[in-house]
């Protein structure tokens, strides 16, 4: 008899230990890469918009951007970037009611510390800056771009300094 009042005890316990709570769920922070940047910035891109640094207006007709007479951007560098150098290009338009009063337009550039070839532009419409960028300058993973301009237009009534138009701009490999 003294077993069949020991039975009921064990099973009780037995069940309330197999009937325990899950453990809970517990957040932790964790350690994220930030994400890399990207080496080409599409202006129309959203995700990469945060890589214009300065001198650029708002996104119009959700595919170019004004820019000012100096606008800079951040891009990541190629990989073979540091052993190679790559080239840097600048995809803008120029238009026919800036052409008509400025005449010419100049762009130079800028990686990191490294000066870029001016290029002059005297016609109308899509324009591509193009220049090769020595390794040395790629001593980090993201370099800094600066571009300037050396004429603009200050419209009527607009208190935008409006130099050429930009479609994108990159690094790309050699």
């Amino acid at each position: 008899m003294q077993h069949f009042k020991f039975v009921p005890v064990v099973c009780l316990c037995t069940l309330t230990l197999a009937c325990k709570r899950p453990d809970p769920i517990r957040l932790q922070p964790t350690i994220e890469e930030p994400a890399a940047l990207a080496s080409i910035v599409r202006i129309s891109d959203p995700t990469t918009y945060r890589q214009l640094l300065r001198g650029f207006y708002e996104l119009e007709v959700n595919a170019w951007r004004w820019a000012a007479p100096k606008f800079d951007v951040a891009l990541g560098a190629p990989p073979s970037a540091p052993k190679k150098g790559a080239v840097l290009f600048l995809d803008f338009t120029l238009p026919e009611t800036s052409m008509a009063t400025l005449k010419s337009i100049t762009i130079a550039a800028r990686v990191t510390r490294t000066e870029l070839a001016p290029e002059t532009y005297t016609t109308p419409g899509p324009h591509e800056y193009r220049r090769e960028v020595p390794a040395a300058a790629f001593t980090r993973d993201v370099v800094d771009v600066e571009f300037s301009v050396d004429k603009f237009l200050t419209p009527a009534g607009d208190g935008r300094n409006l130099a050429v138009i930009t479609k994108a701009i990159g690094l790309e490999p050699k």
